[in-house]
């Protein structure tokens, strides 16, 4: 199904195309922000109304924009928001031509569940920090299982979950 843009053109978008930008967005923040835009933009320091016409289809972010998610979320958040950036950033007439794709992510850990995090409530450093272990967790095998000791000590000793602070 093709959406059609509505109001100001983004760079190289025909009144027919599709902003993939703005549908990879949209299901990103239905995935992991339960669908919440308020959510996400805590979570990534955006503004609201940027954010609104960007899900709308009526602008495709800059690089600096693009750049600043891509710091702000995990790999697995970031990269298809940059394949789409790149895709919609692609010349209509080499579209078909052209194929955007990311890499196989060699090495990674695979991830048995979706983790949900409501990094908005956390500081900006506290945020960096969460974010940070959670990259490590998901693409380190060893720091991967050096977690699974650590659930599997807490439940042997009977501490809750919320005992770290």
């Amino acid at each position: 199904m093709q959406k059609t843009l509505v109001g100001k053109m983004a760079p190289n978008m025909g009144h027919n195309a599709v902003s993939y930008f703005s549908a990879e967005l949209l299901a990103l923040i239905n995935r992991d922000f339960d669908g919440s835009q308020l959510k996400f933009i805590r979570a990534v320091g955006i503004d609201q109304s940027m954010v609104s016409r960007q899900c709308a289809g009526l602008i495709i972010p800059g690089r600096s924009t693009v750049d600043r998610l891509a710091k702000m979320l995990s790999e697995t958040q970031a990269i298809p928001l940059v394949v789409a950036y790149l895709q919609d950033n692609c010349p209509l007439h080499l579209r078909p031509q052209v194929v955007i794709r990311a890499k196989p992510q060699s090495g990674k850990v695979p991830v048995k569940e979706n983790l949900k995090i409501d990094l908005a409530r956390f500081p900006t450093h506290q945020r960096a920090v969460i974010q940070g272990f959670v990259d490590i967790v998901t693409t380190d095998a060893k720091a991967a299982e050096l977690t699974d000791i650590l659930v599997n000590f807490y439940k042997r000793n009977g501490l809750s979950k919320r005992a770290v602070s």
